[in-house]
């Protein structure tokens, strides 16, 4: 009997020395692990990790902490070759987005120097067209607005960057949307800051503005300008047709075509706005491809995690390709030509096919162009 329990009792010890040798071995080798995964400081996915960005959002902190590692965790790699795979892709999609930048730039810097009427006005006389210019001063970059074409979404960014900014900032510009032409330091800022301007597709950014500001407007300022555009469009148009105010987009393009095309900024072409070539733009970016636009600019401007662009679908396909398909259908072809005309140098200097025929015109690829 003594034997029996004197062989239990040894089985046991064994067995309670074999658990403290697999502890020991497993805390080890989970120490060494973590000491691997800190290998690499200088890692861009690691620090992205760990580090909070300066001047970030508490709560965007956080949630973007807890996403990463979340998704670290349910893994089955190690964190190390997870880290690497992630700065390999990231890499390539950086360097593809830069040299798509880098084309876009070259495009409209050669439609530029093609045409000398383009780079008359100096940036004295076109300080007034920076309205809709917007600048932050904390991470140095400044954003021209075009209309019909996200300038609501960009007050919104500038507005979260301004609330979440440096208190000398804050001070010194209480208003996060003053406009760029109302600036002391409007120069030094032209001259020094990171340039951006995003543009569209013309004919889907011109379908944007009829049905937002003249198709079935409310609002009397456009009304009045609709009535303006059936006096001189429509043929034996009646004083009831007149005050109706209800102008069809054959009418509309008509009128565009006709001198109307720099009577409202909605559907004005963006060179006859905006001093394009007198700026040396560090980055033009599109309405089609906004989505990866804003993701790589923000990632530039070091504000990635800090604010999103809402409303960041890209628009193609189901959206202004369809739309497009809707409106121009029953134009006549000559009229198609004429619009071109009118937006030739939009078209050329952001890198947008001019459409030939209605098959250009719909093709998903010639929307998104460059």
């Amino acid at each position: 009997m003594a034997y029996r329990v004197l062989t239990l009792a040894k089985r046991g010890f064994l067995f309670c020395l074999f658990l403290m040798i697999c502890g020991i071995v497993f805390y080890q080798w989970k120490t060494a692990f973590k000491d691997s995964d800190n290998t690499h400081p200088e890692d861009p996915i690691i620090l992205r990790i760990r580090a909070p960005i300066v001047n970030a959002n508490t709560s965007l902190q956080t949630k973007q902490l807890s996403t990463n590692v979340t998704s670290l965790q349910q893994s089955q790699l190690p964190t190390s070759t997870i880290a690497s795979t992630l700065v390999g892709n990231n890499k390539t999609w950086m360097d593809k987005m830069e040299a798509i930048r880098n084309n876009r730039l070259k495009c409209k810097d050669t439609v530029c120097k093609e045409r000398s009427r383009l780079m008359r006005n100096s940036l004295l006389s076109s300080r007034g067209r920076f309205d809709l210019a917007y600048s932050n001063d904390d991470y140095k970059f400044l954003v021209t607005t075009v209309w019909k074409i996200g300038a609501s979404h960009w007050k919104k960014v500038f507005r979260i960057l301004h609330d979440n900014g440096s208190v000398e900032f804050r001070k010194r510009q209480p208003d996060p949307h003053k406009p760029m032409s109302k600036m002391q330091d409007f120069n030094e800022k032209l001259a020094n800051y990171f340039k951006v301007i995003f543009v569209r597709h013309p004919f889907a950014r011109l379908v944007s503005a009829y049905r937002d500001k003249v198709n079935g407007t409310k609002i009397e300022f456009y009304r009045n300008k609709n009535r303006v555009m059936l006096r001189k469009v429509r043929k034996g148009a009646t004083a009831a047709n007149i005050q109706a105010a209800n102008v069809t987009f054959l009418e509309f393009i008509t009128w565009v075509t006709t001198g109307g095309q720099t009577s409202d900024p909605h559907w004005r072409p963006i060179n006859s706005k905006y001093p394009v070539c007198q700026i040396q733009y560090d980055f033009i970016g599109k309405l089609e491809t906004i989505s990866d636009d804003t993701s790589y600019l923000f990632k530039l401007l070091g504000v990635d995690g800090l604010v999103s662009y809402r409303g960041a679908y890209n628009h193609t396909g189901s959206g202004d390709g369809d739309l497009l398909k809707q409106y121009f259908s029953n134009i006549p072809t000559t009229m198609i030509t004429k619009l071109t005309q009118v937006y030739n140098d939009d078209f050329r200097m952001f890198g947008y096919p001019i459409p030939k025929n209605y098959s250009d015109l719909f093709n998903e690829n010639n929307l998104q162009g460059l």
